[in-house]
């Protein structure tokens, strides 16, 4: 496979579990902890895909998912959320988002949304 992918959620203990888990799948995984963070190692073209946790102190995924696509047109930005609702689904798509998945899911299912986009 050897796709990279960006995993950006406040949740140290999911943010693990869920890198583990596609790096055993063959993905190449970069761990951020905020949107500041994945920021700072985010550049064009480095990342098939961005996972990321639509509600984080400080920049929420929503706005990261904006910043990563004003870098990179390309990629494809898969949100999580744990707090769904008809307007930040809404928003997501409006703004981007390759896909939109609610916390807690399975890793298989998530694998599954991965590969359809990459």
């Amino acid at each position: 496979m050897n796709s990279r992918l960006l995993l950006v959620d406040d949740d140290r203990l999911l943010r693990e579990v869920i890198g583990e888990y596609l790096t055993a799948k063959g993905f190449t995984v970069d761990l951020a902890e905020s949107a500041e963070e994945a920021m700072t190692i985010f550049e064009h073209g480095k990342y098939s895909l961005a996972l990321i946790d639509l509600v984080m102190p400080g920049i929420n995924g929503l706005q990261l998912m904006e910043s990563i696509l004003e870098v990179d047109q390309d990629i494809f930005c898969l949100i999580m959320t744990g707090y769904p609702t008809i307007d930040s689904a809404y928003k997501a798509m409006v703004n981007g988002v390759s896909d939109y998945v609610i916390k807690p899911f399975q890793l298989s299912e998530l694998l599954e949304i991965i590969q359809k986009y990459i």
